[in-house]
C-alpha cells in the first residue's frame, strides 16, 4: 500500500514530516525505484502520470502567482485514505489575492 511505504520509517528520514525538498534533482538517488510510488509503478503504472504531474505543476504555479494561501491558527489537518488521500473534513484556510 503506497500510503503506508511513502511513511515508513525504514524508507524516509522523519517520514511523517512535510519536506518537498527530498524530491529536489540533487536529493533523487536517495530515492529508491520502488519507494515512492504516487501513480503505481510496473505493468499498472497510470497511464495519465505525466501528464497530471505536468498539469498539477501548471496549476499549483498559477494558483500561487495569484493567491497566498495560510493554513488557520489551530488546524490540524488529518490524512485519511480514500480513492486519493484527502485531509479529513477538508482544510480551512485564508486565502487572499497577491498584489500585482
Amino acid at each position: 500500500m503506497p500510503w503506508t511505504l511513502h511513511r515508513h520509517v525504514l524508507y524516509w528520514d522523519k517520514p511523517r514530516h512535510f519536506m518537498p525538498e527530498r524530491f529536489l534533482p540533487e536529493h533523487r538517488d536517495r530515492i529508491g525505484r520502488f519507494q515512492y510510488l504516487p501513480f503505481g509503478a510496473g505493468p499498472r503504472v497510470c497511464i495519465g502520470a505525466t501528464f497530471a504531474l505536468q498539469e498539477a505543476v501548471i496549476a499549483l504555479a498559477v494558483l500561487m502567482k495569484r493567491f497566498r494561501f495560510d493554513v488557520l491558527a489551530g488546524e490540524r489537518p488529518w490524512p485519511v485514505q480514500r480513492l486519493t488521500t484527502q485531509p479529513l473534513n477538508g482544510i480551512a484556510m485564508r486565502v487572499s489575492a497577491r498584489p500585482v
